[in-house]
């Protein structure tokens, strides 16, 4: 089958280098490197494409092996994560043993990329939450025209089983039997593909906030719009119980939000040189509710609208979740979560459809009811050549799924989905709020994922623990 073809395919071993084109400000240790892969997997010996891979190496001995890292999207820059993340990994000194590696998956970031224009601002602007049916798909149809002109043939080869087998590829370029992998998010798609396609190259596999195998990857989900809802009420309940949070003095969270909507509706909202839509504000607030953390800032820009009338905040974390750089361009995620995820749906609803079920979705929802929109874009495109299927994965040592009670993007029950579908997995969860658990948001689940990690030590199925009072 396919996995075959990828054989006939021999990479060049990786010669690392510096990683100043790759990356705007490198860490010292960080290493880089280009790996030349197939287009077409089908057809090895045709045209390539360049993927941007980068490593910290490792620091103590005996070396385990390589630790391979995705940080989610999909749309997500491997080496950009590993860049932040990986010193702080490597500073808590339980991965030292591992050499982290990270890329770029084709059509992301550094790596050849797909590029649909630079022009996004105006396409937050056309797709409000109030646009019928003809705008929407006006909006769609000429995205995917820039994209068809921009990216060519990589738009058929950008889904997940390519990135799958990019990444079987690089193992071998690393003279490496298996790989230990760490997902995050969308990056537990990839990791779950690549246990079905290569379960005997999987030394250990952490599945952290993981997606659910069983959804139509481009259609909108009532379950992670009630995640996101669930979240809004943690915020709101700790805003209420937080003396320092400003919202109170104007009557708590929720009033807050919904005049800070109501107010983007009848006209955008000032921010420095540019504005914020009512869309916009649904973006920087879900931006927001990824993490705890974020939520002190959060609370501040909304306040700052109503206190003075800048929107200045929400815009930036809008610009962080649509990619946006300083200088007014963007970094192309929007574009590759677009293509990638239409790329792994085998199917190709009409229009009419998704709108349909985006309508229902809307009105069955109390606050975020504009936010979660299937992509009616992916219809204009070409049908998906390798679309993704997660099935069972006989793996050397069981996949562990890691979930969050508290989750706003992939609500913990994905888990249980998650590990159904592989059949060879164990679930464990805290009952911590935020996206990601592992060095992120959870304290109690550090050890017995490290344990796992680097021991192989399988916790029991279903373990879970409670954040101590406090955290984060």
């Amino acid at each position: 089958g396919d996995t075959e073809k990828v054989r006939e395919f021999e990479p060049d071993p990786v010669a690392w280098g510096g990683c100043v084109e790759y990356l705007d400000e490198p860490e010292t240790a960080i290493e880089c490197a280009t790996l030349n892969v197939p287009l077409d997997h089908a057809d090895p010996g045709g045209a390539e494409i360049n993927l941007a891979v980068a490593r910290l190496p490792a620091t103590a001995e005996p070396r385990i092996g390589v630790l391979a890292l995705n940080p989610g999207g999909p749309g997500g820059s491997g080496i950009e994560f590993l860049n932040w993340f990986g010193p702080y990994v490597a500073e808590t000194g339980l991965l030292g043993r591992f050499d982290l590696v990270s890329f770029d998956p084709r059509g992301v970031g550094a790596s050849t990329p797909v590029r649909c224009g630079e022009d996004l601002d105006n396409e937050f602007v056309i797709l409000g939450p109030d646009e019928g049916l003809p705008e929407v798909l006006q909006a769609a149809e000429e995205m995917v025209e820039a994209c068809r002109e921009q990216s060519g043939n990589l738009l058929a080869h950008v889904g997940t089983n390519a990135a799958a087998r990019d990444l079987d590829l690089l193992r071998r370029a690393l003279g490496e039997e298996r790989l230990t992998y760490l997902g995050y998010s969308y990056g537990t798609r990839l990791g779950a593909a690549y246990a079905g396609l290569y379960p005997d190259q999987v030394r250990a596999m952490v599945l952290d906030g993981p997606v659910d195998p069983t959804e139509h990857p481009s259609r909108p989900t009532r379950i992670q719009a009630d995640g996101f809802e669930s979240s809004w009420t943690a915020f709101a309940r700790w805003c209420a119980d937080n003396l320092d949070c400003q919202l109170n003095a104007h009557g708590g969270a929720d009033v807050v939000l919904d005049a800070v909507l109501a107010a983007a509706a009848v006209s955008p909202l000032p921010a420095g040189e540019r504005e914020v839509t009512e869309s916009e504000v649904y973006l920087g607030v879900l931006a927001g509710l990824y993490s705890p953390g974020y939520w002190p800032d959060m609370a501040t820009g909304l306040f700052e609208v109503v206190d003075n009338g800048s929107a200045e905040i929400l815009q930036a974390f809008g610009d962080l979740m649509a990619g946006r750089r300083e200088d007014g361009s963007y970094d192309g995620s929007v574009d590759a979560m677009f293509l990638i995820d239409c790329a792994d749906d085998p199917e190709r609803p009409p229009p009419s459809e998704v709108y349909e079920a985006n309508e229902a979705i809307a009105a069955s929802l109390a606050r975020f009811n504009s936010a979660f929109r299937g992509s009616v874009g992916c219809h204009p495109l070409p049908e998906a050549v390798d679309p993704l299927h997660m099935g069972s994965a006989d793996l050397l040592v069981p996949a562990l799924v890691v979930a969050l009670e508290g989750d706003p993007a992939t609500p913990p029950f994905w888990a249980e989905r998650l590990a159904l579908v592989l059949e060879d997995a164990v679930v464990v969860w805290s009952d911590a709020e935020g996206h990601g658990a592992y060095l992120a948001h959870s304290w109690c689940l550090t050890g017995p994922i490290t344990d796992y990690l680097i021991d192989l030590v399988v916790p029991l199925d279903g373990w879970s623990c409670d954040e101590p009072d406090g955290w984060p």
